[in-house]
């Protein structure tokens, strides 16, 4: 790549939506990988809501880092009708004075914004006119409501990156094709270290009691949630198991969900093969771990963006078997090993995948060789490089629109459209009324309750009969003890 003289490059922030301490996640593991190739281009700076492995990667990497937290709205992810809502409630937000405080003392030509949750800096940067690029890690779910995320990133956005067609979808349908960009992820092979894989299989089975002879199944990510799939890895390997007793299995990731790892611990438990699991819940050296297994596992639920998982193992030369949901398709169909997808929450046809590999050891290696040679044709340094100089030309052709923050609420001025005017007067008048005893303070309340309609004040009426009968009962019944 060309490099560019520093004092001639444009300020680019980017703007990380986590900075997990231990596990980094692949959307963190992209944008580091972005921030590093745009270094070329651009003078980079990443903006994180933590320290964390990504700061420090992106510090040794000789990026600059600024921690600042804003909060994330997820119902970007999972539209609802109340977004608009919410979101202009966050532009108004002090968080959102925040961010714009950071880029007026920054002054970046772009801005950065990684995944869709990520709202208050593209808001912020829209409101100073600065170009917004929103880049989509994941595939926004297609409900009913799905226009108005839709809506969101377009309005605060000058381009939008994809990471595949799966998380460009959503959006074909609602905008023109000229503000959407396809960017798949790739990698610097020299980082994996090639030449020290067969020394990192050997040490890495060692560490983990796996013999030379077995074969090893991997399920890995960053955090073990449901969505993850952990617990159908589980129950294929339960089937994978009882007819190939030379198969082990690890399951790596982060126990982020308690109740949810020791469903997963339960599952080995009762199995009956519980010595032939292992379970790693960080691991630092994600190269050797690749090395170590023989095939790959990947049961996700949800429909992933891209799938950055499914791409390292194929950059490892190993068999992958996953289930068929948006990028995970996406990149086996693209190096030809869509043989090995299956429909999603099939874990009877997972674990047939995986026996089908087991019982022909030629063509597993096989498919593992096609699957580094494909990955390196589709998405290896080659393709990137042209897709590179494409998105930065993009770039630096955006120039920024100005989008105003939305006006603050008004006072409360006028009765609301839905009470009659005569009974907002009443209110009016009887909250400017003086209020001079405690029986006319009760009057004055049940006046006011009396007005207002609904279900919650039924209920109060209701039980407020049932107190006054109840009292009446008890000095009838007082009464009749004294002989009255």
């Amino acid at each position: 790549m060309e490099e560019v003289d520093m004092s001639d490059k444009k300020k680019l922030m980017l703007f990380s939506h986590v900075s997990n301490i231990r596990n980094i996640t692949g959307a963190e593991k992209l944008l580091l990988f972005l921030a590093r190739t745009f270094s070329s281009y651009f003078d980079c700076t990443i903006v994180a809501p933590h320290e964390g492995r990504l700061t420090q990667l992106a510090t040794d990497a000789g990026i600059r880092t600024i921690i600042r937290e804003f909060p994330l709205l997820y119902g970007m992810f999972t539209p609802y009708e109340g977004l608009p809502r919410d979101v202009e409630a966050y532009a108004l937000s002090p968080e959102c004075k925040e961010a714009i405080a950071l880029l007026e003392a920054e002054r970046p030509d772009y801005v950065f914004v990684n995944t869709c949750v990520n709202v208050i800096p593209a808001v912020a940067a829209k409101s100073l006119a600065i170009p917004v690029i929103w880049h989509i890690t994941e595939v926004i779910f297609a409900d009913a409501y799905l226009q108005h995320a839709i809506h969101t990133i377009d309005r605060y956005s000058d381009l939008i990156i994809c990471i595949s067609t799966s998380a460009m979808s959503p959006f074909r349908s609602y905008l023109a094709e000229s503000k959407l960009a396809l960017f798949y992820p790739s990698w610097n092979h020299e980082e994996f270290r090639p030449a020290e894989w067969q020394s990192f299989r050997q040490q890495k089975r060692k560490k983990w009691g796996v013999p030379e002879h077995a074969k090893l199944i991997g399920y890995i990510s960053s955090f073990l949630t449901p969505e993850k799939g952990a617990d159908h890895f589980i129950k294929a390997a339960t089937i994978i198991g009882a007819g190939h007793p030379e198969a082990r299995f690890v399951i790596i990731g982060g126990e982020i969900n308690k109740g949810f790892a020791r469903k997963l611990r339960r599952l080995v438990t009762y199995s009956a093969m519980k010595q032939r699991f292992i379970f790693v819940d960080h691991e630092l050296n994600i190269e050797a771990a690749y090395c170590a297994m023989d095939i790959v596992v990947i049961p996700g639920l949800v429909r992933e963006g891209f799938g950055l998982t499914a791409l390292e193992a194929l950059i490892f030369g190993k068999p992958v078997v996953a289930y068929a949901s948006g990028g995970l398709e996406e990149i086996l169909m693209a190096v030809g090993s869509g043989r090995y997808l299956v429909p999603t929450g099939n874990m009877g046809e997972l674990a047939a995948k995986v026996r089908e590999l087991l019982d022909n050891p030629g063509v597993a290696e096989q498919v593992g060789r096609d699957n580094h040679h494909g990955a390196m044709a589709r998405f290896g340094a080659g393709a990137y490089g042209e897709r590179v100089q494409q998105i930065v030309r993009q770039i630096q052709g955006l120039t920024g629109k100005l989008v105003h923050l939305p006006m603050p609420p008004a006072p409360f001025a006028t009765p609301p459209r839905d009470i009659p005017a005569a009974m907002a007067q009443d209110e009016a008048s009887a909250s400017q009324s003086p209020v001079k005893s405690s029986r006319h303070r009760r009057r004055h309340r049940s006046g006011r309750r009396k007005r207002v309609k609904g279900r919650g004040l039924l209920l109060l009426r209701r039980k407020t009969v049932k107190r006054s009968s109840l009292r009446g009962k008890r000095r009838r019944s007082s009464r009749r003890r004294k002989g009255r």
